[in-house]
């Protein structure tokens, strides 16, 4: 009977005091000492986790369960829960301990990061002139294997194309874990690539570039932030239409600017011809709402055209406007705004009674756009031509050709399931202000049937998109 008593009060012992001893004499065991199996560890990546394992036992040596008490000298450089799982937070050396009573063990670690991959952030399938540098830097960025970025880790710049230059050379990732280079394209029409990459490792990556003469009217597209493939290609084909419409150069111009002269824009100190556009995607107002604007930054001495521009874009529309077939349509039309469509009107002196300022029948008065709306079927309309939109408030009025009355064509203020075809109103009005055209790349478009409906007629084209605050 006393056998079982005792075995029925070792057991109890075992959960409230953490083991018993083998001799029924001695009354519970206790804890004499306190050990954990690492004496030092190092982690490798920020957010990395590791378990620290303590042993308590008795004075025989036999492990006993205990509640054990840990902390850190320093939770800026790694921090232990309450089970002894250590995570590192930034760089730098710290003491871990664990505690039991009188009793106490330390572990020192060491919070480094080892770079596990380095990535093109911007720069990278940029077209430039050949000769000259390109626009956006090139940049990468380094990080540890939890994707962590990593500062103070020394980046090799090679160009290795024949012609193709970069400077500098070589550098450090700054305090957001990038480094930057310009690179100088060759003079010949091609391929251009540069290779970053980090000593004393396998990591690298590559940049492709492209040196293109374009026709005699030359945009160049500055991406700021990442893009797609599907809208890198609609810039490209917006790009191209317009390059095919304005069939002049511009008087080349000199840019010495800071950064952020034009939204996000890097510095500048280079040639201009005809057009830089700056291109950023960002989020904005989430889906729906302001699907993404365009405008003129800077000026040609010479003309008064625009020089260099921005376009942003919300990126939470881009997929649905891939998705319904308008990305190429309203990229296209944002592109518009930058040359000065609804843009550079008023300072022209080509927009009347805008309905902002109190206007009641907004026009623009450019003959050449006049003479193209009466050949397109507004010979008949009795309003002040060309009628501009007098509805859709700041953004959308005094800056798009009336709704009602063309429709779906591109340069309205609403955009339709394609085609938004582009008049020869909208490239006239190019003429208006100052650009060579050639009228023959105009699609195929009719007024006729808006204007003969009349005013208060529902729309012949439910638009998807009304493209508010786009300028």
């Amino acid at each position: 009977m006393r056998a079982h008593n005792f075995l029925a009060l070792c057991g109890l012992s075992a959960l409230l005091l953490a083991g018993c001893s083998d001799d029924s004499n001695t009354g519970p065991a206790t804890v004499s000492k306190l050990t954990l199996e690492e004496s030092n560890f190092s982690f490798s990546a920020l957010g990395q986790n590791h378990l620290l394992v303590a042993h308590a036992t008795d004075a025989g040596g036999h492990d006993l369960d205990a509640t054990l008490v840990w902390s850190t000298s320093d939770p800026g450089v790694a921090t232990v829960n309450g089970d002894g799982l250590a995570t590192a937070i930034s760089p730098g050396e710290a003491t871990l301990s664990v505690h039991y009573g009188d009793l106490a063990d330390t572990l020192h670690i060491v919070v480094s990061q080892v770079p596990a991959n380095i990535a093109a952030e911007f720069g990278d399938d940029e077209t430039g002139v050949p000769g000259q540098s390109l626009i956006v830097p090139l940049t990468v960025s380094v990080t540890d294997a939890l994707g962590f970025r990593i500062r103070n880790v020394p980046i090799q710049w090679l160009s290795t194309s024949v012609g193709g230059s970069v400077s500098p050379d070589t550098g450090t990732t700054d305090f957001i874990g990038e480094n930057s280079t310009t690179m100088t394209l060759g003079n010949a029409e091609g391929d251009y690539t540069a290779v970053a990459s980090i000593p004393g490792t396998s990591l690298s990556v590559t940049f492709t570039e492209h040196a293109a003469v374009g026709g005699p009217y030359n945009i160049e597209l500055a991406y700021l932030t990442s893009a797609s493939p599907g809208v890198k290609a609609a810039f490209a084909d917006a790009k191209a239409r317009w390059e095919s419409i304005i069939t002049a150069d511009l008087p080349d111009d000199y840019a010495t600017l800071p950064a952020y002269s034009c939204g996000a824009s890097p510095a500048l100190d280079r040639p201009i011809d005809d057009l830089i556009i700056f291109v950023t995607i960002q989020q904005m107002d989430g889906p729906g709402g302001i699907l993404g604007g365009g405008g003129p930054c800077f000026m040609h001495d010479t003309g008064g055209l625009t020089a260099i521009g921005a376009m942003t874009f919300d990126s939470d529309d881009l997929q649905s406007m891939e998705n319904d077939g308008t990305l190429t349509d309203v990229i296209t039309h944002e592109m518009g705004h930058v040359l000065g469509i609804g843009t550079l009107w008023d300072a022209k002196g080509f927009l009347a009674n805008p309905s902002l300022s109190g206007g009641l029948d907004p026009s623009f008065t450019g003959p050449r756009a006049i003479a193209e709306f009466d050949t397109e079927g507004g010979a008949a309309y009795t309003g002040a031509k060309v009628p501009v939109e007098d509805q859709g408030g700041y953004g959308t009025a005094d800056a798009h050709w009336r709704e009602t009355i063309f429709g779906n064509e591109l340069m309205t203020g609403y955009i339709s399931y394609p085609p938004n075809p582009l008049s020869g109103v909208t490239i006239a009005s190019l003429a208006d202000l100052g650009y060579s055209v050639d009228m023959s790349k105009a699609d195929a478009f009719s007024l006729g049937p808006f204007i003969r409906r009349g005013a208060g007629a529902p729309p012949l084209f439910k638009p998807l998109h009304q493209l508010v605050n786009d300028i």
